[in-house]
């Protein structure tokens, strides 16, 4: 009995120094960083992903924020609210794409944030809000930044401006789904035209966006309109895909074209990966995850790009 006494009261004496604090947590992940070490190999991946995680701490620190802790691929970090949090994230996403190495390599960021008490021990956090982040992040694709409607609503009416509600997505412990947002970041200074720049962008991707995929003698244009309209473009082995590619080592259904945020997004779903070689020479390989379409290249389903496949889809995109 004793023991067990001693065992209790060492417990509640660990947790004196706790302190309950509200910040935002915000999460930022490094798409396809599997692909990079399969690339480029175990040294040049890392040193990749280190000027990706120092552009991203070098942004937490211009607004005031305070790093966490790295994850692998993955930064964790707090701020006093929720405004800091989203610029930091617009300013995280922009730090990539002016990166010109890195936009080289088709690397891109997704974020998730929350603002929330938590309990703050030494330099960790805990809690309900550090869980919701997590979620947020967990539900963002490559270049957005993904929040709760509950932390927009903590924004000052400029910064609302530039978010869109995506409606109710459960959380993880919640009994109830969420409402969550998107924040859109990739306009101009002015953030109260940031919504009338981002339609003006838009109209013109709609009209000028084309992406042409060519396979065995058959020519196939895609259209943003009927993407928007539609279900996403799927490619794999099942007769009923737009395009059907069947072969032992292709899926089901193995990839997925969306028109996104104004681009052609390449999504793998398959079980042997996706292999792209683009007119440049620049090689991908992607699993489970997502590529951006640009430009001129090849696309093979669960195999490697050779010249003597006719399996191969070659692709043209153009934007506006």
């Amino acid at each position: 009995m004793k023991l067990k006494l001693g065992k209790l009261k060492s417990i509640l004496d660990w947790s004196t120094p706790q302190e309950q604090v509200a910040v935002t947590i915000l999460f930022a992940d490094i798409c396809g960083s599997t692909r990079l070490f399969e690339q480029y190999g175990d040294m040049r991946a890392r040193l990749i992903e280190s000027r990706v995680l120092d552009a991203l701490i070098d942004e937490t620190g211009a607004y005031g924020g305070a790093v966490i802790k790295t994850i692998g691929d993955e930064l964790m970090c707090r701020f006093p609210d929720a405004e800091q949090a989203v610029r930091a994230a617009c300013d995280m996403q922009r730090a990539i794409k002016s990166d010109p190495e890195l936009v080289r390599l088709n690397l891109a960021i997704k974020i998730g944030l929350h603002h929330g008490p938590v309990l703050v021990e030494k330099n960790d956090v805990f809690g309900d809000a550090v869980n919701v982040a997590a979620r947020m992040v967990s539900l963002s694709k490559a270049d957005q930044i993904i929040t709760t409607s509950e932390t927009v609503g903590l924004l000052p009416e400029e910064l609302r401006q530039t978010t869109r509600n995506l409606g109710q997505s459960p959380v993880r412990g919640k009994q109830d789904d969420m409402e969550i947002a998107e924040v859109i970041w990739n306009d101009s200074n002015s953030l109260t035209q940031m919504a009338t720049a981002s339609v003006s962008q838009d109209v013109r991707n709609l009209l000028a966006a084309r992406l042409v995929l060519e396979y065995r003698g058959n020519s196939i244009e895609l259209l943003p309109e009927e993407l928007l309209r539609t279900q996403a473009f799927k490619i794999g082995r099942w007769e009923k895909n737009k395009l059907v590619v069947d072969r032992e080592l292709v899926s089901r259904i193995h990839a997925t074209i969306e028109f996104r945020q104004g681009k052609f997004i390449l999504k793998d779903e398959s079980t042997n990966g996706t292999y792209l070689l683009l007119d440049n020479g620049s090689r991908f390989f992607i699993r489970r995850e997502e590529f951006t379409l640009h430009d001129r290249g090849r696309i093979c389903l669960g195999q490697m790009v050779k010249d003597d496949n006719p399996d191969v889809i070659h692709y043209s995109c153009s934007y506006a």
